[in-house]
């Protein structure tokens, strides 16, 4: 017993000399590798290292950023690390399909590191991962080329003749490049025959006669297809065939030819990568009418190895290799490079599990799939809904459903309840169209009524006041239910339908006619006159306010059009007085006349010429509106007539009409970058841009349009970013103050939401996103500063109410960009007009909610308060409404009554009691918080 003991004493204690040994030589591989490493950093500069560093850091925190992967490989490219190169590589392929360039270049540098057979297989393996990616020629003639180096032996040539077969599968019927792959296929067969020398003995004659038999038949197959250059194969061929040549051969060859007219202007235009999209297209409609699978396979092929993120393209694929060929070994491996290259799609997704169904896979190869379409990520939430659709449909169908519960029917309860929790998580089933689905099968399979309607209220949880909704809830009333529950159902919806009652009640009503009692149709048409009488209330509210909108928007457009009108009227009486003010300057020298000069401008008086007799006074016709001076005539001071100084002020008003004022303008932005960006918005007669005396902005233009309509049009880019900053946007009315005006409505508004706590880099097409979810977006506003800085804060305003409503309830607390929100109504407070005195700085609360103390003057503790206006001159300012509480109204019968000195009134607006008083009855702070507060 003791020697066994001590065996395996010693025995552990070998064990643990190996174990130990083994330690050792892993940590001199360790120790190694980081040598290996710290040479490698050598090789690189140190601004290299840092972009190395940086890279790597942007790819661990987001693993599917495509650039920094390839800008990663495309340096250490340049140093001598090939097993970092290969551990990038293969992290890389991982998450995407690489394009041909990135097989090519990575297959060659380990070619140039392999040295054994196993580094050979490796460099075989690559090859096969990439043709499996991508049909791509290049990539195939070097797979190809690799090959040759093995055909020192049988097994050698057999393997690159595979090869190539399998490349002329894949690539040969490309018109364009394919004739690379034949070209090389026959040199291979040329240096073979080569390799043979003069035949000899009638073994070698034979081998030589069937190896030249190889290179005719690959010219004979090659004729066959229709390339580019196939007049120089053809020539090529009877130079080998000579006097052997096949009369076949002509004949293939015409043909290809014919073929190839046809294909030629397609090869052209796709090879043309501003139009390669839409000639692929032309050119896959072409071969789908051709009716060759071959060739309308390599064109899909070809479209999506140039086109590889063109999700549309890879539907159209797979849709036609399930209808037409219906092969898995074809269809399933396109799907699989479909879901790598467009992660995002959700119908490839949706159409993979049920291709992988149709073509009876297992049930575990199902189930992979569609847990790695969950793990995607999808951008919207809705696409997770489709996903779950198709794999519930997959789900259902290999339930086996019997009166007694089934393991399948458990594990179904089991994947709707799963499917029911992931969707309301990710808010991708607005309808609720999987619950809808799951009530259905508990009433329809299950047999269990009491699971159906409390999946029913739950939804109508949801859509409390849709009528729709409330109307399949009582389909399914009338499908799987009885009268009792299908009566609560109509009264329940009558009372929450909101936007289509008319539809309830004309079911209901219906209903009782057919199964109700007289007492059930009396009191259903009671119920459906009272619902009715409050809908038609509400909606003539709502029809009078929307005619009084439009009334508005009417009155302000007739408005706008008179404007116009008499803009257009000002225009003609201007050309008018300039047409006859030019006739009259050129009538004035045939009659000999010239204007005598104005007496007040005059030096000395003139007298008249000789024979001069002035024209009698005679009235003007009705009608006379004068007749203008000459151009260049100056009148004195006060002589102007009051018709002209109201065409030059209409003038000036026409001129402010059409001109826009711009303001918080980049100092950068010069007056030709304006005139570009407003160009869009109608033509530009001038740009104004204020400057400083040293020439450089001042943050402020006027630009002046052709029309007011396009001055009018400009004024709705208010707001729009130049160079980065928001420019104001505004009429333009000398006028007019400076202080800025609220452009947005003031008081509650139930359809639009203010939102704060928002992250400071989110954007306008991101709020929306977030919630339009809840319904039909009217506006999206964020609130930034003059520099374009957002400062957290926006206004979001709905269709109805009804939606605002609900997404306030959703999104209130919500974190966005680990930032939590805070969502409530709009309710900006009242502005103050013109002329409406200014509340007290002793009144005005400040940002933080409080009062300011006294002995602060507006600039801070300390500044002097002196009022510099006289006071008796001086105007009292209001009391604050809250402090009227505080005034007091003498008691009758008190003593300074009865002298007739009291200043108290009855309206409190005296000060109510005596000094006397006061310091005979001191308050104390309950006193005071109960006459504030109004408390007894």
């Amino acid at each position: 017993m003791s020697k066994r003991n001590l065996d395996e004493d010693m025995e552990a204690e070998v064990e643990g000399l190996e174990d130990s040994e083994e330690e050792k030589e892993e940590e001199e591989k360790e120790e190694d590798s980081d040598n290996e490493n710290m040479e490698d950093d050598e090789e690189f500069d140190q601004e290299t290292l840092e972009k190395i560093s940086r890279l790597e850091a942007e790819i661990q925190e987001n693993p599917y950023n495509y650039n920094p992967h390839t800008e990663l490989i495309s340096i250490l490219r340049k140093g001598s690390d090939f097993t970092r190169l290969r551990e990038c590589r293969e992290r890389f392929a991982k998450l995407y399909p690489l394009s041909a360039d990135l097989w090519i270049e990575w297959t060659q540098d380990e070619m140039k590191i392999a040295s054994t057979e196993e580094d050979k297989m490796a460099v075989i393996q690559l090859f096969e991962r990439g043709v499996k990616d991508y049909s791509s020629v290049d990539l195939w003639l070097e797979y190809c080329q690799f090959s040759i180096g093995g055909i020192g032996t049988p097994d050698g040539i057999a393997t690159a003749r595979s090869i190539y077969e399998r490349s002329l599968t894949a690539c040969g019927l490309h018109a364009g490049k394919g004739a690379l792959l034949w070209e090389s296929f026959r040199e291979l067969e040329s240096a073979l025959l080569a390799l043979q020398g003069t035949p000899s003995t009638p073994e070698q004659i034979k081998q030589h006669t069937a190896q030249k038999e190889r290179i005719i038949n690959l010219f004979k197959r090659q004729l066959r297809v229709p390339h580019l250059g196939i007049e120089d194969t053809f020539r090529e061929y009877m130079d080998v065939a000579g006097t052997d040549s096949d009369a076949n051969v002509l004949r293939d060859y015409e043909k290809a030819k014919e073929k190839l007219k046809l294909r030629e202007d397609f090869e052209i235009r796709v090879s043309e990568k501003e139009t390669s999209l839409d000639a692929y297209k032309e050119y896959i409609q072409f071969e789908l009418k051709e009716k060759d699978p071959v060739r309308i396979q390599l064109v899909y092929e070809r479209c999506i190895t140039d086109h590889c993120l063109e999700s549309d393209i890879w539907s159209e694929y797979l849709n036609y290799l399930d209808t037409t060929l219906g092969i898995d070994s074809v269809s399933l491996p396109v799907y699989e490079r479909a879901v790598r290259n467009c992660p995002w799609e959700k119908n490839i997704w949706a159409d993979y599990i049920r291709a992988l169904e149709r073509y009876e896979k297992d049930h575990s190869a199902v189930l992979k799939t569609f847990e790695e379409s969950l793990l995607v990520g999808f951008t919207d939430p809705t696409a997770y809904l489709e996903v779950w659709l198709a794999y519930l449909d997959y789900t259902r169908r290999r339930t086996e459903f019997e009166k007694e519960e089934t393991e399948s029917m458990q594990e179904l309860r089991i994947v709707f309840n799963r499917a029911c929790e992931h969707l309301e998580r990710m808010g991708g089933d607005p309808e609720c169209e999987v619950l809808k689905y799951y009530a259905n099968l508990e009433a329809d399979q299950f047999r269990n009524m009491e699971n159906a309607r409390k999946l029913w209220t739950d939804i109508l949880q949801v859509h409390q006041f849709k009528g729709s909704v409330w109307m399949e809830c009582i389909q399914f009333e009338k499908i799987f239910g009885d009268k009792k529950h299908l009566r609560k159902r109509y009264e329940r919806a009558l009372e929450k339908t909101h936007d289509t009652p008319e539809i309830v009640a004309k079911s209901w009503l219906q209903f009782e006619r057919e199964e109700g009692s007289l007492d059930a149709f009396e009191q259903c048409r009671k119920l459906i006159k009272i619902k009715m009488e409050k809908i038609s209330a509400v909606r003539d509210k709502e029809n009078r306010s929307k005619q009084e909108e439009d009334y508005q928007l009417n009155a302000k457009i007739e408005k706008k059009k008179e404007k116009d009108k008499q803009h257009r009227r000002d225009k003609r009486h201007q050309a008018s007085s300039a047409r006859k003010t030019t006739d009259q300057s050129e009538s004035q020298p045939t009659q000999g006349f010239k204007m005598p000069a104005s007496p007040a401008s005059a030096s000395k008086t003139v007298s008249a010429p000789p024979g001069f007799v002035p024209p009698k006074s005679v009235a003007p016709p009705p009608g006379y509106k004068g007749v203008e001076p000459p151009p260049g005539f100056k009148p004195s001071e006060g002589s102007e007539p009051p018709a002209k100084k109201a065409r030059v002020e209409d003038t000036d008003e026409a001129k402010q009409l059409r001109t826009v004022f711009l303001s918080n303008l980049d100092f950068e932005v010069t007056e030709n970058q304006i005139a570009e960006i407003l160009g869009s918005s109608g033509s530009v007669r001038e740009v104004r841009l204020v400057k400083h005396p040293n020439g450089k902005s001042r943050g402020f233009a006027f630009v002046e349009f052709e029309t007011p309509e396009e001055a009018e049009g400009t004024l709705k880019r208010d707001n729009e970013l130049i160079n980065g900053r928001p420019i104001y946007i505004s009429q333009c009315d000398p006028s007019k103050k400076k202080a800025p005006v609220f452009k947005y409505t003031t008081g509650l508004e139930k359809n639009k939401l203010f939102v704060k706590g928002l992250d400071q880099s989110i954007t306008k097409e991101e709020l929306s996103k977030l919630f339009a979810e809840y319904g039909e977006l009217q506006d999206v506003r964020l609130v930034t500063y003059r520099n374009g800085h957002s400062k957290g804060l926006a206004f979001v305003e709905y269709k109805d109410e009804v939606n605002a409503a609900k997404a306030l309830v959703k999104t209130d607390g919500m974190k966005v960009k680990d930032k939590e929100i805070q969502v409530a109504l709009s309710n900006p407070p009242k502005r103050k007009e013109e002329g409406e005195p200014v509340q007290s700085q002793a009144n005005v609360r400040s940002l933080g909610g409080t009062t300011q103390k006294d002995g602060f003057g507006p600039r801070g503790k300390g500044r002097s308060q002196v009022d510099f206006v006289p006071r008796s001159i001086s105007v009292p300012a209001k009391p604050d409404p809250k402090l009227l509480a505080m005034k007091f109204v003498r008691p009758a019968g008190s003593k300074d009554q009865e002298n007739g000195n009291g200043t108290g009134t009855g309206d409190g607006t005296g000060n109510g009691t005596s000094e006397s008083s006061a310091a005979a009855e001191p308050k104390s702070n309950k006193d005071f918080r109960q006459m504030l507060l109004g408390s007894k």
